[in-house]
């Protein structure tokens, strides 16, 4: 029951600043997709961590991936090409995911910059778009919440936009060109 709470509130949250985030046009929010995949965690100890939610939430363990860069679809963390990596886990729920996310390697990334300057915790909240570029990457942009690191996979591509600031949270748009 608490796992529900806790990440429904999470979700209320999150939703209520992104629904009240208006451009300079007056049209309504930045974010009319509002089809929330997953809240991600930046951590330490991946393997620690998971253990922890899945006793938690009473959940399958699910596999740890290893997270590099696209041969086609690069990483790039602050407009430079970036060798981050990142090992990964993804917690299913009835609704939504929990993402924990470990950064490993020398590379500049998001993930070890938020880690080196916060430390452990909720990195961002991950809607699913379409359009990135041309409508979302360009409007967060046009409002003050720059993009921050973008890369893809062989179906699809996220950006993190930046705001942390007005949020508190960094934007995660995933774009999954087969759908």
């Amino acid at each position: 029951m608490y796992k529900y709470l806790f990440v429904g509130c999470l979700v209320l949250i999150s939703l209520a600043f992104v629904n009240n985030v208006f451009d300079s046009s007056g049209e309504k929010g930045l974010l009319p997709d509002t089809k929330m995949l997953h809240i991600g965690i930046v951590v330490k100890d991946i393997d620690a961590t998971l253990t922890r939610w899945v006793n938690v939430l009473g959940v399958e363990r699910p596999k740890i991936i290893e997270a590099i860069g696209h041969k086609d679809n690069p990483t790039h963390y602050r407009g430079h090409l970036s060798d981050a990596k990142a090992k990964l886990a993804f917690l299913d729920l009835e609704n939504i995911q929990v993402e924990l996310i470990e950064p490993f390697g020398e590379a500049d990334s998001h993930w070890k910059e938020f880690m080196e300057l916060k430390g452990e915790g909720v990195h961002h909240v991950a809607f699913e778009v379409k359009g990135m570029g041309e409508f979302y990457i360009k409007n967060f942009e046009k409002n003050g919440m720059a993009l921050a690191q973008h890369g893809g996979w062989d179906g699809g591509e996220y950006g993190y936009m930046d705001a942390l600031e007005p949020l508190g949270v960094m934007i995660e748009l995933i774009e999954n060109y087969q759908e």
